[in-house]
Formats: C-alpha cells, sequence, structure tokens
C-alpha cells in the first residue's frame, strides 16, 4: 500500500487519526527514509531544520514533542510526526549509543544554497606534528570518532582525518568539528590566531577549503569531490531503486528460467505415460 507523500487538502482533528495511519503506511512502504545507519537517524517532515542528524532517542522525542505539541501547531505536521512515533517504536531497533546526545549538527545554508562539504567526508588537522599522527588516531578513535586514517601533508602545517562514507561517517566527522569548536579550537579559531602553532585545530572539510591553493587543496581536490547532503541523497535513492530494479529483473529470469527447468521435466515423463498408453 502506497499513499502519495504530499496530501494538497487540509484534515480536520476528528480525520487526525486516519491521517497518521497514512503517515504510517508511507514510512513503512519507504517513502520516506529514516534510518541512514546504526547511529544516525534524520526526521523526513523537518528537512530544513536546525537539527539534521538526531541518535535514535533523541528523533523519538523530537517526534513526541511536535506530535503532542500546541494545539496551534499544522494538524498534518503533527499527524506525521506521531506516525514517525509509531513506525520507530513499532518497526525501528532503538539505537542505545547516547555517547553524543544533545549535540546539533545545523544544516548550515549559503544563499539558500546548502553547503558543500569534501566527500568522502574529510576532517583537516592543523598546527600538525607529524610524528603524533598515529596518536591522533587512537585518541579520536577513544572518543567515539572513528576515523579511518590520518594523513599528513608535505607541507608538515595540515592532516587530513579520513571517515567513512556512510552516513555514520557524515556524523562522526562533525562531531570531529564540535570538538574543536567547543575548546575554541575551531576553523574560525585557527584563522583569527594561526600563529598558535603550539595549538591543535580541527574542522570539517567544506568548498572553501578544496578550492585553496597549496597543499591542502591539492590532496582534497584529488582524492575527493564537492556534495551537498541532498545531492548524496539523491545519488542513494538513485542506487536503490537501480538494486530494487535489477533484484526484480534477477527474480523474474529465475522464475522463467525454473519454469523452463519444469517444462522440460515434464516432457520425458508425458512421453513415458504415452508410450505406455501405446503399449
Amino acid at each position: 500500500m502506497s499513499y502519495s507523500s504530499e496530501d494538497e487538502t487540509d484534515i480536520s482533528d476528528s480525520e487526525l487519526d486516519e491521517y497518521v495511519d497514512r503517515c504510517y503506511e508511507q514510512l513503512k512502504d519507504g517513502i520516506h527514509k529514516v534510518k541512514f545507519s546504526d547511529e544516525v537517524y534524520r526526521c523526513p517532515y523537518c528537512p530544513g531544520k536546525k537539527k539534521l542528524v538526531y541518535l535514535f532517542k533523541d528523533l523519538l522525542q523530537h517526534a513526541s514533542d511536535v506530535g503532542k505539541g500546541s494545539q496551534n501547531r499544522d494538524i498534518k505536521h503533527k499527524g506525521k510526526h506521531l506516525g514517525l512515533v509509531r513506525f520507530m517504536k513499532n518497526d525501528l531497533e532503538q539505537d542505545i549509543s547516547s555517547e553524543f546526545s544533545g549535540l546539533n549538527i545545523e544544516n548550515s545554508q549559503q544563499n539558500g544554497v546548502s553547503e558543500l562539504f569534501v566527500w568522502p567526508w574529510m576532517g583537516i588537522l592543523a598546527n600538525v606534528d607529524v610524528e603524533s599522527c598515529s596518536k591522533l588516531k587512537n585518541n579520536l578513535a577513544k572518543r567515539g570518532l572513528d576515523p579511518v586514517r590520518i594523513r599528513p601533508l608535505s607541507s608538515g602545517r595540515y592532516a587530513v582525518v579520513e571517515f567513512k562514507k556512510e552516513w555514520s561517517g557524515f556524523y562522526n566527522a562533525m562531531m570531529f568539528e564540535k570538538d574543536f569548536e567547543v575548546d575554541n579550537h575551531g576553523k574560525k579559531d585557527y584563522h583569527a590566531a594561526p600563529h598558535l602553532a603550539d595549538k591543535l585545530y580541527g574542522w570539517v572539510a567544506r568548498d572553501d577549503d578544496y578550492n585553496l591553493e597549496g597543499v591542502l587543496g591539492d590532496y582534497l581536490r584529488k582524492n575527493g569531490d564537492l556534495k551537498t547532503l541532498g545531492d548524496l541523497e539523491a545519488e542513494e535513492k538513485r542506487k536503490n531503486g537501480l538494486l530494487i530494479a535489477n533484484l526484480n529483473q534477477t527474480i523474474e529470469e529465475l522464475r522463467m528460467r525454473l519454469d523452463e527447468l519444469e517444462s522440460n521435466q515434464c516432457e520425458p515423463r508425458a512421453a513415458i505415460i504415452q508410450n505406455d498408453v501405446v503399449h
């Protein structure tokens, strides 16, 4: 069962329960994606809000708050979130990880255009001691940021932290950035006082880093591309669509092959029966 993702008409309070059922069915049918990894969840109904990704329990709390919110809220908006609550409780397994609970990841936009990130997700470390890179990787791992590797650049000033390509990698990259910002060692702090060479700074690689001249920009351009979150979601949907199409084709080919085998098995048996009748 599926429904249109957008309803044109308003609904009344008396129709809310039915609307919640419809939204729940949409989520079950996969029309809206909620779970992007074991750690990363998103609200399909609030794409432009400040909170971009959630842990399971945080998204459940968000959906519950909106669904039970003020009567002045749009009834459809409440209904969608109540459907999300039901879907999460009935159809998704809870992620109990809470190490970074409560931290917001902002959906940054510049002049209405979604922000461009370097993908695969990369973090930048400035004022790096090359000899300490392996120790840095272990420290980041202990903080739950799960870096794939740290690559010191030939200039001796920067190193690039590589994260997993999945949405969990994006989550960890943003937490990496927040970790440095909390200590006033983020990107803005670095550019305000780059002479503090004994201090380590870190941030997530974006388009301005990608377009830099020099070793850092060269490395990012050679090993990554610029993508918005919307680009990646659209690409993921396209790949999922192709996967389903290929799977359906494989199933159909298998069904035809089985029919052919069954037909071939029946032909000798029919011939034997016919010979028995003749004799």
